[in-house]
């Protein structure tokens, strides 16, 4: 499929997804305009927001197809599955931003549903990759597919227990999703200022992950986790080189999803006086981690890559290869500390965060009793 093919499409996609935010906008504000109308207000900052959000995001892909993108045949049978899985999710969170005018309820409906309908399109995704490459031993004799599943699977495994870690904390308030829309759109927007790229994957940003390190200090690991896994399934969208399922899942979604720890030191208050060490504790934590998946993709998976006339092994090729993941980490750290040395910003960050933040003593009710003696006094009065 060349790239006009691809864009033309796009452009149906476009064109039907924006017919039907338009025609969501108009049934949902009938709603809240006879249902809830002292809601209505925040109706439109909502629509304004989601207008906004998916004008950028069609402006950006079509950028890409258009002008960057540069994919085969086969990258671009899984554009679209990766595609769908986005679309789910970004559907999803309308749909609970939505719901959060009307009850919590219905916001917690609409985040099970994004949920599975997620897992859904997610296990599809891997599933035609797997029918896709098919055996891996072909074009990379030098693959190790047992390598790679264990290496998955541990790294998933640290994913796991880095959520039970985080503090338990509610997933589909709105503000979190807001501010977790902005941080992906954010980063994905700063990925493209490379400021120099890797010939087999890689590139070195101007601060790419800092909005999603900031995110995961303002809102705890677990949402942490799932923000930056989303932001890894995005940048298979931005720069694919896949060969293998299990080497996406090493490359994107857990290495990127890993970033989500960044933000441990500060959500567990270990460091509560001194900001920038927490920030500057989690951000190494998460580098190293997206630093160990890379490694472990190169090793297994890209083996027959590795210039063995400079290296020994394929082992220290891949941990040289891979060490752009510390530089273009480097850069958001030192951004970052600049940021969290500021009372201002800190002062910004704190009023609009819930980690750390104080539980909230609700006022006794009164009870009946009470309020029938307090009209008795009225009476007499």
């Amino acid at each position: 499929m060349d790239i006009e093919t691809l864009s033309d499409k796009l452009q149906f996609v476009a064109l039907y997804l924006a017919v039907a935010l338009v025609a969501a906008f108009i049934v949902v504000g009938l709603l809240v305009w006879f249902k809830r109308r002292d809601k209505f207000a925040d109706f439109k900052k909502y629509a304004i927001g989601i207008t906004t959000g998916f004008a950028v995001t069609m402006v950006v892909v079509f950028a890409y197809v258009k002008f960057q993108c540069n994919i085969d045949d086969m990258q671009a049978k899984l554009f679209y599955p990766i595609l769908a899985t986005l679309i789910t999710v970004v559907a999803g969170a309308i749909a609970m931003l939505v719901s959060s005018l009307f009850s919590d309820k219905a916001v917690k409906i609409s985040f099970i549903v994004t949920a599975v309908l997620t897992l859904g399109c997610f296990i599809a995704t891997m599933v035609l990759m797997t029918q896709y490459y098919g055996d891996i031993a072909e074009y990379y004799p030098n693959a190790n597919l047992v390598g790679m599943i264990v290496s998955a699977v541990v790294f998933m495994v640290i994913m796991v227990a880095a959520w039970f870690v985080g503090d338990k904390r509610k997933m589909s308030d709105t503000r979190s999703i807001v501010y977790g829309a902005i941080s992906i759109a954010l980063s994905f927007a700063l990925s493209y200022a490379k400021l120099f790229e890797l010939p087999q994957g890689g590139s070195v940003t101007f601060a790419s992950l800092l909005p999603l390190m900031i995110y995961c200090c303002m809102f705890g690991t677990r949402r942490g986790l799932i923000v930056c896994t989303i932001y890894g399934v995005l940048q298979a969208l931005q720069d694919p080189f896949i060969i293998h399922p299990m080497q996406f899942l090493l490359d994107y979604p857990l290495a990127f999803g890993l970033i989500g720890v960044s933000g441990i030191f500060m959500e567990k208050g270990l460091f509560k006086d001194k900001k920038v060490v927490a920030f500057l504790l989690g951000g190494v934590l998460a580098v190293v981690l997206r630093y160990a998946c890379h490694v472990c993709s190169g090793v297994f998976a890209f083996a027959d890559y590795a210039d063995l006339d400079k290296y020994d092994t394929a082992i220290a090729y891949s941990m040289a290869y891979n060490s752009f993941a510390f530089v273009d980490m480097l850069i958001a750290l030192v951004a970052g500390s600049t940021l969290f040395a500021s009372k201002s910003f800190s002062a910004l960050m704190q009023k609009s965060s819930d980690v750390n933040a104080a539980p909230q003593v609700k006022a006794e009710q009164p009870t009946d009793d009470e309020e029938l003696d307090e009209i008795d006094k009225q009476i007499i009065e």
